[in-house]
């Protein structure tokens, strides 16, 4: 490694340690449902969109709703600033070509000469949507894409309610960037599964959550299966602890609130946001940017921080439904 290499390396130590000690980032009471969904008619689903809405608002969050027309690469590059404590993600899912990993779509439709930083890198890669014979391109995001996000997620609950967003094999790096980068629990599907079935059990979910107050692996392992094409995908949870399957919302909601009581009380009401995450988001962004500059630079690699380029050899994904009709997948 490069001398030059080392010293970025050393401050990027000196300053995670410095920001874990300053402050710690706190659950928050924002949520959003993010629904590239949305953009097929056939797909939509308001019934989803205001039960889940409703049961988050009862709980006192913030709740955001983000339809195809807001859900563009953009959008994504800053999911990591904008303080969710809860993120479900309504979007289609793919296995890239070999299986190597799993993409998530944005509503972005495909163009090679946009983003060529990101692509080359292969953080953005093209996702293949086949609706009845119609074969649609959009941009989708790699673990990495996430692992590069400016910002932190607070300890947030993320559902991916697409197909193989769980795979217990390819849908592991995605889980895992979500989880590094802030996130207590990511849950999603290990195999294939239909819209109408993830809406159902992804709602029946978000009840028992936060109406039953169950812990987290117990509303999860709750959820039905789904079988297609002779293949059973269940809804899981990742990293599959006890430290976080015994987690109930309750206890990040208490926190939140506990928190913003302190912050009140302290007669910094407005400011709070600011003291909590500040030092968190300095230290990410400059990490952010160290992380980059290695991976483009440095003549080695260093697996314990991720430094690695993505093994990705091909820059498509192919989707997770083959064919559309009236009733999906």
């Amino acid at each position: 490694m490069t001398l030059s290499a080392l010293i970025v390396l050393g401050v990027v130590v000196y300053h995670f340690l410095w920001g874990v000690s300053e402050t710690e980032v706190k659950f928050s009471l924002k949520a959003a449902i993010i629904d590239p969904l949305s953009e097929d008619e056939f797909l939509r689903n308001q019934t989803f969109v205001n039960t889940v809405t409703d049961i988050l608002k009862r709980h006192n969050f913030d709740v955001t709703y983000y339809d195809y027309t807001q859900t563009n690469v953009e959008f994504f590059r800053k999911l990591a600033e904008n303080n969710y404590g809860v993120i479900l993600l309504r979007t289609h899912a793919a296995l890239r070509e070999g299986d190597s990993t799993v993409d998530l779509f944005t509503s972005e439709r495909y163009d090679i000469t946009r983003y060529s930083d990101l692509q080359g890198r292969r953080l953005l890669v093209m996702g293949k949507l086949n609706i009845s014979g119609e074969v649609r391109k959009y941009f989708a995001f790699s673990s990495n894409f996430i692992r590069e996000l400016p910002g932190v997620f607070p300890k947030s609950i993320v559902v991916a309610m697409g197909c193989q967003t769980l795979n217990q094999t390819s849908g592991i790096p995605m889980a895992k960037a979500f989880c590094e980068k802030g996130a207590t629990v990511y849950i999603g599907w290990s195999g294939w599964v239909s819209a109408s079935h993830t809406d159902k059990e992804i709602t029946k979910l978000i009840q028992r959550l936060f109406d039953g107050n169950e812990p987290i692996k117990n509303a999860v392992k709750n959820a039905t299966p789904e079988m297609i094409g002779g293949t059973i995908s269940e809804l899981v949870f990742y990293p599959a602890m006890d430290e976080v399957g015994n987690l109930k919302i309750s206890d990040l909601i208490n926190e939140a609130q506990a928190s913003n009581k302190s912050v009140k009380k302290a007669g910094l009401n407005g400011y709070g946001d600011v003291v909590k995450t500040t030092s968190v988001k300095r230290f990410n962004s400059f990490a952010t940017v160290a992380y980059s500059w290695l991976r483009r630079f440095s003549p080695v690699s260093c697996p314990s921080f991720n430094f690695l380029i993505s093994s990705a050899r091909c820059s498509s994904s192919k989707t997770s439904i083959v064919h559309f009709s009236k009733s999906p997948r």
